[in-house]
């Protein structure tokens, strides 16, 4: 069977196709684009293309761009990838240069499809445990490499994960367990507001920004999105507090850290450290391979990072691509952005696509509210 076209998430070729990808985490999940495309005010859609039994796949959220970047009035739309790392997915016989050549083909019939739909730019954020082949990427486009994130190897010994967890946070986790706060798993997110509050909480107290703040709704719907791939997984203190939640999720093996609140006030930080490692030794438990914390924010080596780096001397590449499908309307819009900016776009190296960066103004006003 061959195909190959940008489907939406009501067909069900998305998850057939996703049959032919066992390797995938909840970010190429139809119900989780769809969900995102909802808070961006898009369309949840994905490229498919199978030749035989080699398959390829991308979600992302199209979106149309703002009038005001539009002088012409030209309907032109961009894609982005949704919050996350819902990155290209291959499955495909052969060694690197066959499975190369194959991601070369569908690149190309989908930027084809692309530019049919008036689509102008591509933004597509990878999934560090799933890396393409990465010179079909190079050749196309651009490719970003933005630093590292953290992963822990499930299918180690829990002697020799344990021994991987850096000592202080060793003493932190014994030191809380014989004060007695527990752990609890909440598969059926029982506790969900308590989470959404604490969660908002941290958000506050780190000075986060807009986006960061996802609503009481949002989190509902992604429970119902996802269902049995959505956990939730708290420290109560020895009065029955929740003092740290996480949000995390299980996929096709893989087990990946979302978000996390924590009541500073409570032990919460220091419980943080306990629940993750309660929730590595239960999916160890459960039979998963692999528990991927992310990095820090934007992928720096920032106190985020350092933090997670905790946990596992295990790290992987977090890598963004950026695509000009059509040049001239890129120009235009870029051109115009310019002129209501007063400062010059981006490369495509930089902030991507360029005529979606925040202006100055915004900026500056974001940043003295941090």
């Amino acid at each position: 069977m061959n195909l190959c076209a940008i489907v939406e998430a009501g067909d069900p070729l998305w998850q057939e196709m996703l049959r032919f990808l066992p390797q995938h985490d909840f970010h190429h999940l139809a119900g989780y684009v769809a969900l995102e495309a909802g808070r961006r005010g898009g369309q949840a859609c994905a490229f498919v293309y199978r030749d035989g039994e080699a398959a390829f796949l991308v979600p992302f959220v199209q979106s149309a761009v703002p009038l005001t970047l539009q002088p012409r009035r030209i309907q032109q739309a961009d894609a982005l990838s949704p919050y996350g790392y819902a990155g290209p997915l291959v499955n495909a016989p052969g060694g690197e240069e066959q499975r190369s050549a194959f991601v070369a083909t569908a690149l190309a019939r989908m930027v084809e499809l692309l530019r049919e739909r008036g689509v102008c730019t591509l933004f597509i954020r990878f999934h560090p445990l799933l890396v393409p082949p990465l010179g079909p990427f190079q050749a196309l486009g651009t490719l970003v490499l933005h630093g590292e994130t953290v992963w822990v190897d499930l299918r180690r010994t829990p002697e020799s994960l344990w021994a991987d967890t850096r000592s202080r946070f060793r003493t932190y986790i014994r030191q809380l367990e014989r004060d007695g706060y527990k752990i609890e798993m909440d598969p059926t997110a029982v506790c969900l507001q308590q989470f959404v509050t604490l969660y908002h909480s941290t958000m506050r107290r780190v000075g986060a920004s807009p986006e960061y703040f996802f609503s009481a709704q949002y989190f509902q719907r992604m429970q119902e999105a996802l269902r049995e791939k959505f956990h939730l997984a708290h420290v109560r203190s020895p009065a029955g507090t929740i003092v740290s939640s996480v949000l995390f999720t299980v996929c096709s093996g893989i087990v990946q850290y979302h978000l996390s609140g924590n009541n500073v006030e409570n032990e919460g930080s220091n419980a943080l450290k306990l629940l993750l490692h309660g929730i590595q030794v239960w999916a160890q438990q459960q039979g998963l391979d692999k528990f991927h914390l992310g990095g820090g924010l934007g992928a720096v080596q920032d106190a985020l990072f350092q933090f997670k780096s905790g946990f596992s001397s295990l790290r992987a590449p977090f890598y963004s691509w950026r695509m000009i499908v059509d040049e001239k309307v890129c120009g235009i819009l870029c051109r115009q952005w310019e002129k209501l900016n007063r400062e010059e776009a981006d490369s495509p190296e930089g902030f991507f696509p360029p005529y979606r960066k925040p202006s100055a103004v915004y900026r500056n006003l974001s940043h003295r509210s941090e």
